[in-house]
C-alpha cells in the first residue's frame, strides 16, 4: 500500500503545476483581452474625435474669406444710405440682399445690439454717454457677426454709463439704507 500511496502523490504533484500553469495562462487571456477591448474603445474615440475636428474644420474654413466680405457689405450699407438716385438705390439694394442671403445661408449672423446689453465677448465699446443704467447699447456703429455661434467680428457700440450725479446718489442712499 505504501508504494500506491507514493505514486499517488507524485501524480498530484504533476497534475498541480499544470493547473496553475492554465490558470495563469487563462488569467493571461482575459488580461489581454481586456486591453484589446480598452484599446479598441480608444481608437473608436479616436476616429469619432477626428471625424468631429474635420467637420468643425469644414465648417468655419470659410471664417477668413467671410471675414473679408464683411467690409463689401459694410460700405453697400453706407453707400445706400448715401445715394440720393432711386435707381442706383435699388442696384445696391438688390446687391446687399443678396449678399446678406448668402452669408446668410453660410451660418452667419448678425449680433444684436441696440439696447441689449453690453457684452465683451460680442461687442467692443469705443463710446460712452451718460445714462440712468450702466452698460446699456446705445448705438450700433458697425455691425458685428458670428458664424455658427462664433465670434467672426465683434460689434463697435457705444455704450451708458451713470453719470457723476447717479453714482453719488446711489453712494448716499447705500450709505443711508446701511444706518
Amino acid at each position: 500500500m505504501d508504494g500506491k500511496k507514493e505514486k499517488n502523490k507524485p501524480k498530484k504533484e504533476l497534475h498541480k503545476p499544470e493547473d496553475n500553469k492554465i490558470k495563469e495562462l487563462e488569467q493571461q487571456i482575459k488580461e489581454i483581452t481586456n486591453d484589446l477591448k480598452r484599446v479598441q474603445a480608444d481608437f473608436s474615440n479616436k476616429c469619432k474625435q477626428i471625424d468631429k475636428e474635420k467637420q468643425e474644420f469644414i465648417e468655419y474654413a470659410s471664417g477668413s474669406f467671410i471675414c473679408k466680405l464683411l467690409p463689401i457689405v459694410d460700405e453697400l450699407e453706407i453707400s445706400l444710405k448715401n445715394i440720393q438716385n432711386s435707381e442706383d438705390k435699388k442696384g445696391i439694394q438688390m446687391i446687399l440682399e443678396k449678399m446678406k442671403k448668402l452669408l446668410s445661408e453660410e451660418g452667419v449672423k448678425e449680433i444684436k445690439c441696440k439696447g441689449e446689453k453690453f457684452d465683451p465677448f460680442k461687442h467692443e465699446a469705443i463710446q460712452y454717454e451718460e445714462g440712468t443704467e450702466e452698460g446699456k447699447i446705445t448705438q450700433e456703429l458697425q455691425k458685428g457677426y458670428e458664424l455658427k455661434g462664433k465670434l467672426l467680428r465683434s460689434a463697435k457700440v457705444k455704450i451708458t454709463r451713470l453719470s457723476n450725479k447717479n453714482n453719488k446718489s446711489e453712494q448716499k442712499d447705500l450709505k443711508q439704507e446701511e444706518k
